[in-house]
Order: C-alpha cells, then structure tokens, then sequence
C-alpha cells in the first residue's frame, strides 16, 4: 500500500510565503551581483537541502516500510521495527534541527510525550509514530494512518 503525504494548510502557507520571499528578495539585488549570487546560493541550498527531506508517500512493501522523499527514499526494514502506533506530534515541541513547516516538517524533534524523533510529516493530524528495536524513533504521516498501521503491524506480526 501506497499513501501520499498532504501538506497542513500551515505548511503551505509557509512554503509559498518563504518561496514568494527568496524571489522578491533576488529580484530585488538584480543591481546588487554579491548580493545576487550570495543570495541565489543560499536559496538553491536552502530548497535542494529541503528536497532532499520533504516527505512525498509512505509504502508498505512485504519486506520494509519506505519513506517517499522527494529526491531519495528511505527503507527501514520490518525486522528493525518493534511498533506502530498514532501519535500527534505537540506544536510546542522543541525542532533540534530542521523545518517546523517549509515542505513539511522533517529533522530532529523533541518532543515531552513521544521524546526524541526524526520527523517526515505533512499533517500533525495524520501522524504515525513508528519505534525501532535499537531505540530510535520516527513520525511520518500520510492520508491514510490508520490503514497504515495495521498493515504495518501485520508485517510485524507476520515476521515475529
């Protein structure tokens, strides 16, 4: 099963706004060249970077979960997961490094209920919180979470 990650109406907000102000800002240095290229430079890095972790689909596979990204995908193995669950990630967790909103929300987190994750969701609302054996901890989401997590713990239960 495949399941695309929807983007919260924050997030894309925040994404069109940051987009619409890296434009404004090039065109407005047009007269300025350092300014310009420092400028473009910092803008192909901060989108490239932000590709390379924005979270696109979640699939379940008969051997591994795969994390969709938009440049690369990231497998985790069924035998490396101990558990899936729902969870809603707080709005007043602490973002360690990564984007609380621009292309999702992806990076380390902090949280007080769930502790430390590496995020890749679009929707608070539509969270799944998977655990792994040696202790590390993911929250994706997509547009069918509950049908996720069964499939998820079926392969679970099927490979125990």
């Amino acid at each position: 099963m495949k399941s695309k990650v929807t983007l919260s109406a924050y997030c894309k907000v925040i994404t069109f706004a940051l987009i619409i102000l890296l434009i404004i800002g090039i065109v407005s240095c047009r007269d300025n060249e350092s300014k310009l290229w420092a400028l473009v430079v910092i803008s192909i890095a901060l989108i490239s970077f932000s590709l390379f972790y924005f979270p696109t689909s979640i699939e379940t596979t008969n051997s591994s979960l795969i994390i969709h990204r938009f440049l690369k995908s990231k497998i985790i193995p069924y035998s490396f997961i101990s558990s899936a669950d729902t969870c809603i990630p707080s709005a007043g967790g602490l973002r360690l490094c990564g984007s609380g909103g621009f292309l999702g929300y992806w990076g380390y987190f902090n949280d007080i209920i769930i502790g430390t994750y590496f995020g890749y969701y679009g929707n608070r609302n539509q969270c799944i919180l998977i655990k792994l054996k040696n202790g590390k901890q993911y929250v994706v989401s997509c547009e069918e979470p509950i049908q996720m997590i069964s499939l998820i713990n079926d392969h679970l239960f099927d490979n125990a």
